[in-house]
């Protein structure tokens, strides 16, 4: 046999195993599939207790997380009704390390509005959201909680 004849014949016959190669290995799954799992939780303790008479609230937020990342996002609002008329707000964003097991942060939660939060129930709702994959994975709470002194 020439010797460019065999040379065509391996390139071809290669060319037609890469595609077949090509062809099976397109059939793979996702990266998302093979991705580390992401574990979010939140809760939200009771009692708050008031800082700087009323000007902030101070709230027990309790989180649990694995992410790839080692970080979450957590959002924390408090809402209580004030006297007859008036309403106490205020929101507060942070991250949290995800190491695996339950922590505690004391969040401190400033009045949004000017009004000052006061002794008494109030509604309370948080969030805890992972940004490493889209759509961004999250997991929420809400509920009342006594404010104490």
């Amino acid at each position: 046999m020439h010797p460019l004849l065999l040379k065509a014949g391996i390139g071809a016959a290669a060319l037609a195993a890469g595609g077949g190669f090509a062809v099976l290995g397109s059939s793979s799954p996702a990266v998302a599939y093979s991705s580390p799992p992401v574990f979010l939780d939140i809760s939200i303790g009771s009692p708050a207790h008031l800082v700087a008479k009323g000007a902030a609230v101070q709230v027990p937020v309790t989180t649990s997380c694995t992410t790839p990342d080692g970080q979450a996002f957590v959002s924390v609002s408090i809402t209580e009704r004030v006297g007859g008329k008036k309403t106490a707000t205020g929101t507060q964003d942070f991250y949290v390390p995800c190491v695996g097991s339950r922590q505690t942060t004391l969040v401190t939660i400033s009045s949004n509005d000017g009004v000052a939060f006061a002794k008494g129930t109030a509604y309370v709702s948080g969030y805890i959201e992972d940004y490493y994959y889209y759509p961004f994975p999250e997991e929420t709470t809400s509920g009342t909680i006594t404010i104490a002194s």
